[in-house]
């Protein structure tokens, strides 16, 4: 008698040609038998060698790809977990490579009323860019957290459909706005350190930093806003609203305070770079990692920046 497939992996794609070899690899290297796994290629209109490179794998796993051009990153997922044959999906992306016993850990955590997953880790050649940044960020937190990223996050069918699935009006934070809404009718959100994936697309330059973020930034004041009357949220609102004026006053109070007012021409700028700073140090008091704050801060003011700048961005329909 043949087993049922136990897990379906959904994998979004777009132009991943350079990351989707290494991460089929990495699902052919499972400890959990193919049989009892599926994967599911949703791929967004690629116009390089993405699917074509995803077709050599067909005889190594149990591979299916769609092909659903234009649409996002929401309805990319949604559509997978649709057509997947299994109760228990697994949202990996194209650009993370699982652990060999992923599926089977991701298996052994399984809630019927929770979102289970992990944080990602960077990669093993990082740079210092995402070295520092994910030191100090939410990579080992273990336990109830508010959100778990897209590209490492189990569910069951049942909790997915009970919630709507992943709203297909939010461009960005999708992940966010899933978990928001499925703590909200009574599941968890559960971290588990040993399922984390390498994130191959850990920026590697703080311009990459700046792109990336200002990209992720785009949809945070419309799931905010979908939460009222929570207010969970609300410190990153307010952190991103006072560095979107303080950059704004950074330009314009020069022109009419100097030359007769250095001190206030200069005090916006002094308000602007005050805030990555004390957060910087709080996050290295954490960790007693004090030799990062400066890097922390650089890379705390690239952030603020680029949420700052989403604020004035409006994503189009096919971007991912």
């Amino acid at each position: 008698m043949i087993e049922p497939v136990k897990i379906s992996v959904v994998i979004p794609a777009l132009n991943e040609e350079a990351h989707i070899g290494a991460c089929l690899v990495q699902l052919c290297l499972q400890t959990l038998p193919r049989e009892l796994f599926e994967v599911l290629l949703v791929d967004n209109g690629s116009t390089d060698a993405t699917v074509a490179r995803a077709r050599e794998f067909q005889d190594k796993l149990q591979l299916r790809i769609l092909e659903v051009p234009r649409c996002t990153i929401s309805e990319l997922r949604n559509t997978g977990a649709a057509t997947a044959a299994a109760s228990v999906l697994a949202f990996l992306d194209a650009d993370c490579m699982a652990e060999p016993d992923w599926l089977e850990q991701a298996l052994a955590h399984k809630a019927d009323n929770a979102i289970w997953g992990a944080h990602y880790r960077v990669q093993r050649d990082a740079t210092w860019v995402g070295r520092v940044w994910f030191t100090h960020q939410a990579t080992e937190q273990s336990g109830p957290v508010a959100f778990l990223p897209g590209g490492c996050l189990i569910t069951t069918r049942s909790v997915l459909d009970s919630v709507g699935g992943f709203n297909p009006n939010v461009h960005t934070s999708e992940d966010v706005d899933l978990c928001t809404r499925a703590k909200r009718a009574g599941n968890e959100v559960l971290a588990y350190p040993e399922l984390a994936v390498f994130h191959e697309g850990t920026p590697r330059t703080l311009r990459r930093f700046y792109r990336q973020n200002r990209w992720h930034g785009k949809h945070v004041m419309r799931v905010f806003l979908a939460d009222l009357p929570s207010i969970r949220n609300l410190p990153l609102v307010l952190i991103t609203f006072y560095t979107f004026v303080m950059s704004l006053a950074t330009v314009i109070v020069p022109f009419f305070a100097l030359p007769k007012h250095p001190v206030i021409a200069l005090l916006p700028l002094v308000l602007l770079l005050v805030l990555p700073l004390l957060l910087a140090a709080g996050k290295a008091a954490r960790s007693h990692s004090y030799a990062d704050v400066p890097q922390l801060t650089v890379l705390y003011l690239t952030y603020l920046l680029a949420r700052a700048s989403a604020l004035a961005t409006i994503p189009s329909r096919g971007q991912r």
